[in-house]
């Protein structure tokens, strides 16, 4: 059983390393992860499959993350986020809006996670 607590401690680390741009940073907190769903129907279970999904954050500037945890319920999280970056200097302002939903292992690391977000036209 996970607390509001553990899971605000996940996201503010993942907040710390998306809004740095800090790939390694990232990718530490899926380091053992099972199954991560960027798209619903296929999990990325290699580092290197997760390790492609969050690459391009590298490039982008002005990131702000903001979350709120919806649900915790046994080992699983729900926590609605909305994140705006430009993709690189000159660009408009981006901005998503999505759900993650986050399974957590016995030892309180990411097991599953799955994601779901829409970009603002």
């Amino acid at each position: 059983m996970i607390s509001r607590e553990l899971v605000d401690s996940w996201m503010s680390e993942l907040k710390k390393a998306w809004e740095a741009g800090d790939l390694d940073g990232a990718l530490s907190l899926f380091s053992k992860t099972e199954a991560y769903y960027e798209r619903p129907f296929k999990a990325g279970t290699t580092a290197e499959e997760i390790q492609a999904y969050w690459k391009d954050i590298v490039g982008l500037s002005d990131i702000r993350l903001t979350y709120s945890i919806v649900a915790v319920e046994g080992d699983t999280a729900c926590v609605h986020w909305e994140n705006w970056f430009r993709a690189d200097e000159s660009a408009k302002l981006d901005h998503l809006d999505g759900v993650f939903v986050i399974e957590f292992d016995g030892d309180r690391n990411c097991r599953v996670f799955r994601q779901w977000w829409f970009m603002e036209p």
